[in-house]
């Protein structure tokens, strides 16, 4: 521990250390940008640029901060391990986040149960609420802080979700490479596909056989060989009786469903990818408990790089409409 620190503050700070995991929130904390010269993150913020190296302090805009630090991190002397690395939680619109709930992998943003974070921040129920993870802003934060009478610690997340996070957070900086080729011709417009389908409930038209599948989704995978890319969306139980694509006498998945709207999502791709490219796209759907661990390993997880992307909500050509 710190030798700054008195030995009742090595303790508690220690416990407090111990109930900290990836993942969890907490209301303490700044995002820390540098830069050099002219910015327009300086301009926003009303400070002339000087030409030499600046620091700029910004605050989330509604005060908490995803941990990333994995857990091993956390609990290590700090020492050794001084600080905590956190990114903000920012707010997204509806369309945004669903589609995030529903589509790919994001590398910049990762959506939160608004539930408990809603009721800290003071929100009531009938106002948009939306957070989400940022991942473009990230910084670290003493450890100390946390022995602070006003920090408060959260845990929003399930464990299933904190594995997702986890991954999410790893995905940032080893995101599998996919050819250039794919990317370009398919994989960029079958986000733009996906995602309408995750927003089709906020247009109060009749919900389709994709938009089942894709809101049923828990995880999407993609795999690329050669000139075919086949998508896997990896199905839950819970989240397939929400979309409505249960048997409802036996409470089952509705395979004959599944398959339908499997293929016809991977003929709505296949229409919008680029005429004469050679590529094929198949549709393949699983659920975690049908996939074996060699197919799991097949695939990777499909992470949408710059198309859907918050900075583009202006662009009306954004969501492939």
């Amino acid at each position: 521990m710190s030798q700054a620190m008195s030995d009742p503050d090595q303790a508690k700070l220690g416990q407090l250390l111990t109930s900290v995991a990836q993942g969890d929130l907490i209301s303490v904390g700044v995002v820390n940008i540098a830069g050099r010269g002219r910015s327009e993150d300086l301009s926003e913020a009303g400070i002339e640029a000087p030409d030499d190296i600046w620091n700029l302090t910004v605050e989330s805009e509604i005060g908490w901060y995803v941990v990333l630090s994995q857990e091993c991190d956390i609990v290590r002397d700090p020492a050794v391990e001084p600080c905590l690395v956190v990114c903000p939680v920012t707010l997204v619109d509806e369309a945004r986040y669903r589609e995030l709930r529903s589509g790919g992998y994001s590398p910049r943003d990762f959506p939160l149960p608004d539930e408990k974070l809603r009721s800290a921040v003071g929100k009531k129920k009938a106002e948009a609420f939306f957070p989400v993870a940022n991942q473009r802003f990230v910084t670290s934060v003493l450890k100390d802080a946390l022995l602070a009478r006003d920090v408060r610690i959260l845990r929003p997340l399930t464990g299933r979700q904190q594995q997702r996070l986890r991954a999410w957070a790893g995905m940032r900086y080893a995101r599998t490479p996919h050819p250039d080729a794919a990317e370009e011709h398919v994989l960029g417009k079958a986000a733009s596909i996906v995602a309408k389908h995750a927003r089709e409930a906020l247009t109060g038209g009749e919900r389709t056989l994709q938009y089942k599948l894709v809101n049923a989704t828990d995880t999407w995978l993609v795999r690329c060989s050669e000139l075919t890319v086949t998508l896997c969306p990896v199905l839950t139980l819970d989240r397939a009786k929400a979309a409505g694509m249960l048997v409802k006498a036996t409470g089952d998945l509705d395979a004959l469903a599944v398959a339908a709207a499997s293929r016809k999502l991977a003929n709505e791709i296949s229409a919008a990818i680029t005429r004469d490219s050679g590529y094929r796209v198949n549709v393949e759907a699983r659920t975690w408990e049908s996939m074996t661990a060699g197919e799991f390993t097949d695939f990777a997880l499909w992470v949408w790089e710059d198309q859907p992307d918050p900075l583009l909500d202006e662009n009306p050509n954004a969501g492939g409409e």
